[in-house]
């Protein structure tokens, strides 16, 4: 803080200690990985891309392994020619993330190896990752924002306040799923998070009734929740590390409130959060957060023997390692007779013209679109079009 390492350095070091101040933190504490959202070259982070231009030049590098948030994806040029002007720090953030040596560009790092250890503390920021982080993984983050995760990366600490401590992460709220919703249904399940995130705010729920989720499902509705809500950690009792039992989840107190979810509750949000549109659909993509390699196989699967019509872009969007993985496979035969675009793109920060229709929660929640299940997504891009 003193300077002697550089002034920007100091700067970085004084953020984030006084953020720290501001939350009651006595100390720093090491943290072993970042993940961060400052990489969209738009116009409104022109401020913070003067910073990482600033820490690039300064030779500054991360002490911690690096992710960021997905990129527009370069193959697909043609297909979004009229969205690429709007990316004008593009290159210069792709630049200077790699030279600080920053890597990986998803909103899910933990498909990658960006991977860390139960109970290891990080500082990432992207709401669905740092959800599932806390909640599956059982490692320790906040929500960070913007150039704090950089230069928490860059310190290679963060402070001790939030979800870093463990009386933080006791559950707050009880939220019962009605045993007449059929949970083995995934727009259930991600509508079960838009409600999740509504109830819960900033606190921490912990859900009974889903025993047999699985992570990518977890995956899923925490990005849900964590689109209508603050919510950082959620515990799932039977299944998520922290919440082997409610006992073990409340951390032997009671909860603050007891709430049950309906099949009303989930008919509440769809029609909250869709849009209904008179014109065909533009673009139909699915997929955010982004899909795991079982997702992708799954749509595939799916798509199998059909076509996408050719008014219509249809969009997977997945990480680059499993794109790169398809491609090179036998499914690839699928992908290439189905017409649909493997991407890594995100459909939240690429602005896809509209009429969308997404299967997508969190994205219905931040942008203009129709929400509708992965079969029914299918259905319109591959029939004719009958106002949905």
């Amino acid at each position: 803080m003193d300077g002697d390492q550089g002034d920007l350095l100091s700067k970085l070091m004084k953020l984030i200690v006084t953020l720290g101040d501001s939350f009651g933190a006595e100390y720093l504490i090491e943290i072993v990985s970042a993940h961060t959202v400052l990489n969209f070259g738009l116009n409104f982070v022109n401020a913070a891309a003067g910073v990482l231009h600033q820490i690039a030049e300064a030779k500054l590098h991360v002490k911690v392994r690096t992710t960021a948030d997905p990129i527009i994806d370069m193959d697909y040029q043609e297909k979004l020619k009229t969205i690429y002007p709007m990316f004008v720090l593009h290159k210069q953030m792709m630049d200077d993330l790699n030279k600080i040596g920053v890597r990986g560009y998803t909103c899910t790092p933990y498909m990658l190896d960006n991977v860390p250890n139960y109970g290891e503390h990080c500082a990432w920021s992207e709401s669905s990752a740092v959800v599932y982080l806390n909640s599956v993984i059982g490692a320790r983050s906040n929500r960070e924002g913007g150039l704090v995760d950089l230069a928490c990366a860059i310190i290679g600490k963060t402070s001790y306040s939030g979800l870093h401590l463990d009386e933080n992460r006791k559950g707050q709220i009880l939220i019962k799923i009605s045993p007449e919703i059929d949970t083995e249904n995934v727009l259930n399940l991600t509508s079960i998070g838009l409600k999740i995130g509504e109830i819960a705010g900033y606190k921490i729920p912990v859900i009974q009734g889903l025993e047999n989720i699985t992570n990518d499902n977890i995956k899923n509705l925490g990005a849900a929740s964590a689109a209508t809500g603050a919510v950082a950690l959620i515990h799932v009792i039977g299944v998520t590390p922290e919440a082997k039992t409610k006992e073990e989840a409340f951390q032997g107190d009671t909860p603050q409130e007891n709430v049950e979810i309906g099949l009303k509750d989930l008919e509440d949000v769809r029609e909250k959060y869709s849009t209904s549109w008179k014109f065909d659909p533009k673009n139909i993509s699915v997929g955010c957060p982004q899909l795991s390699m079982r997702e992708v196989k799954e749509v595939l699967e799916k798509l199998k023997g059909k076509r996408i019509n050719q008014e219509f872009n249809f969009w997977i969007c997945t990480n680059e390692n499993v794109k790169e993985e398809i491609l090179n496979s036998e499914l690839n035969e699928i992908l290439r007779e189905s017409g649909a675009n493997l991407t890594t793109l995100c459909p939240t920060l690429t602005p896809l013209q509209r009429p969308l229709i997404t299967n997508s929660a969190k994205a219905c929640f931040y942008t203009n679109a129709t929400y509708k299940s992965l079969d029914e997504c299918i259905k319109i891009a591959t029939e004719e079009f009958k106002n949905v």
